[in-house]
């Protein structure tokens, strides 16, 4: 039998750590509603999250909601192949497009493969992210949790 971990998005903690965020409220009923659930950042979250200007704060705040960063999987060849493969995926739709939007940075991409690869780890994965429909859009079958529903969407 498996277990479900929520891995945890750079914007759900980044608001969280501070309370003038216009998510900070959704975010951390997130984490008081899913405080017995197993909480993790995967490797590349938490290296964003200590280059914050809260980064001081990052520490007590995984001491008190009991994270840990993952770093578990990032050597498998098929996870960078994962990312290269849904970095690749977005590039050509943006080139496609000629939108002028906000660019992606490849450690989203590091984030939701780094997820994905986690049943291998012996678990159910899921992610809690602001930016959900980047990641319903890129890595269709992981279950995304909508921080502002409290529900999740995607692979069950």
């Amino acid at each position: 039998m498996t277990f479900e971990v929520i891995f945890l998005d750079t914007n759900v903690v980044i608001s969280v750590l501070d309370p003038k965020d216009l998510h900070h409220q959704a975010a951390v009923a997130f984490l008081e509603a899913h405080a017995s659930d197993p909480l993790v950042l995967p490797a590349a979250v938490y290296a964003e999250v200590l280059a914050v200007p809260q980064a001081k704060l990052v520490k007590k705040f995984l001491d008190a909601y009991r994270l840990r960063p993952v770093f578990a999987g990032m050597e498998s060849p098929e996870v960078w192949e994962l990312v290269a493969e849904r970095f690749a995926r977005y590039a050509e739709n943006r080139r496609k497009s000629h939108k002028e939007g906000p660019r992606r940075i490849l450690a989203d991409f590091l984030i939701g493969a780094q997820v994905l690869s986690a049943p291998s780890q012996g678990y159910t994965p899921a992610l809690a992210s602001l930016d959900t429909g980047f990641f319903r859009r890129y890595f269709p079958e992981l279950k995304v949790y909508d921080l502002h529903s409290l529900r999740s969407s995607g692979r069950k």
